[in-house]
């Protein structure tokens, strides 16, 4: 209820700035738009499962179909309370015994981390093919920036536990390291479907932009990915940044001469879709979990 009500007034302040005029703009031209990014919201929690179930599967935990939805939806909740949605571990390995909690939370890092290295490949992707970052800045030096984060992200990926060795440290660290040892192609699938997931939800945003009457193209489309970029590096304290994603998106699309308030009323529908959906799934289907059982 607390979550609701927050929503709701974040909701509030953020349509109360619109006037009257912008209102009378918005309008939707393609309902059938809306329709088909609907109908890829379980699609695209789909995949965010398959995710965690691939990590309760590389850890051999043993656990039901049903404790695994239900710590996945419970994961949905605490992540959208968290910045940046780090904390779905949070409502996860609760679900699980103590000893697993530790490896459940790096592995969950680990995913959540592929989910990041999606939004910053295809932002790169967009820069090499516009050479500028819309209404911001066209300075080739941000695409070469941008190119070696992605370098040293993709290596940090998939060799970081060699870094955890340096250290030699013990308990859990070294049993994370094992366990990316043992399963080398864990992260090459966590990062296929995080690529996949990132290409349903920006094509989610296209489609409600197009059902209100905005531009459906390749250049739609390469903004909304410089949008995921931006919004992936700016900090935000909760609710899967809700205000800042808005924001960027007015910055980014408005200069490739979208309607504004038609950006951040399609910037919202997405987050309810995406963000608020699986919450209130998981308010609804979500049970005590093992900690509170015993």
């Amino acid at each position: 209820m607390i979550l609701f009500l927050g929503v709701i007034y974040v909701l509030y302040r953020q349509l109360s700035r619109v006037d009257d005029a912008s209102w009378n703009k918005v309008q939707l031209n393609h309902l059938h738009y809306l329709i088909i990014a609907i109908l890829l919201l379980p699609l695209n929690i789909g995949i965010a499962f398959l995710k965690w179930k691939v990590t309760v599967n590389v850890l051999r935990i043993e656990s039901t179909p049903s404790i695994r939805i239900q710590s996945f939806f419970a994961g949905a909740v605490t992540g959208l309370l968290t910045p940046n949605m780090l904390g779905n571990f949070i409502g996860r390995f609760y679900y699980f015994d103590k000893s697993k909690r530790g490896l459940i939370t790096a592995l969950t890092m680990v995913s959540n981390f592929g989910q990041f290295m999606a939004s910053f490949i295809f932002g790169w992707i967009s820069l090499l093919i516009t050479g500028q970052l819309f209404g911001l800045i066209e300075y080739k030096f941000v695409t070469y920036g941008v190119g070696i984060g992605v370098l040293l992200s993709v290596l940090f990926f998939f060799f970081g536990e060699n870094f955890i060795g340096v250290f030699r440290l013990k308990g859990v660290w070294k049993e994370i390291k094992n366990v990316l040892n043992k399963n080398r192609i864990y992260r090459w699938e966590i990062l296929g479907l995080s690529l996949l997931r990132f290409i349903v939800f920006t094509t989610q945003f296209a489609l409600v932009l197009g059902s209100f009457g905005q531009a459906m193209d390749t250049q739609t489309i390469l903004a909304i990915w410089q949008v995921y970029l931006i919004t992936m590096i700016f900090p935000a304290l909760f609710l899967g940044k809700l205000g800042v994603k808005e924001l960027v998106s007015v910055t980014i699309l408005g200069a490739i001469g979208m309607h504004e308030v038609s950006v951040v009323i399609g910037s919202l529908v997405v987050w309810l879709m995406n963000s608020i959906v699986p919450a209130i799934v998981g308010l609804v289907v979500c049970k005590k979990p093992l900690s509170e059982w015993k």
